[in-house]
């Protein structure tokens, strides 16, 4: 019976060698079919494109002015991007370091994309009568500049950023233009 049973599968699978070896192709027609199916596939738009930049400008803390600048990192996906970020303000006799991370929304896809953010942060504020450490709420606006390079986007922004305290919230406009160095 075992015999009869291994025989029946040996000619079942020479039966299919030699279907498939009737049945030849070459290796560059399989290279042809994944070039075309390459072609055929459009870019995911959910793909994450990273960015790191930098900007500078003035602000305005608790109504005395000052100048601002920091360092960020990009990670958009379509018309939405996560960006971490350290910023440093001086005005007057007050210096605050902040620690933040905001959500930003593209309002379009055009060449001159404007946005709106919106996030939270932690400050180190220091002045001659208060020091401490608080968190802060950041709102913003501003428009990115696509095609001006294709290493770098010029973008300018305004935010407003409110610094908790137990004394009274702290107010803070911040205007900057920056650069930002897509990674391709």
């Amino acid at each position: 019976m075992l015999a009869v049973v291994i025989s029946i599968n040996a000619k079942d699978s020479d039966a299919q060698y030699s279907e498939l070896s009737s049945n030849s192709f070459e290796i560059s027609e399989l290279k042809l079919n994944a070039q075309k199916n390459d072609k055929d596939k459009k870019p995911s738009k959910n793909r994450i494109h990273p960015s790191a930049g930098f900007n500078a400008g003035v602000t305005s803390i608790d109504g005395q002015v000052g100048f601002a600048f920091g360092a960020l990192a990009e990670l958009r996906s379509g018309q939405v991007s996560v960006i971490p970020q350290i910023n440093y303000w001086n005005a007057d006799k007050q210096t605050d370091f902040e620690i933040g991370i905001v959500s930003q929304f593209y309002l379009t896809s055009t060449p001159v994309a404007p946005y709106v953010n919106f996030g939270l942060g932690v400050n180190f504020y220091n002045s001659d009568t208060l020091s401490f450490t608080k968190g802060s709420l950041i709102a913003g606006t501003g428009l990115e500049f696509k095609n001006i390079s294709k290493s770098f986007n010029l973008f300018v922004d305004a935010k407003y950023k409110l610094i908790a305290s137990s004394t009274g919230n702290i107010p803070c406009f911040i205007f900057t233009a920056g650069l930002k160095f897509p990674f391709h």
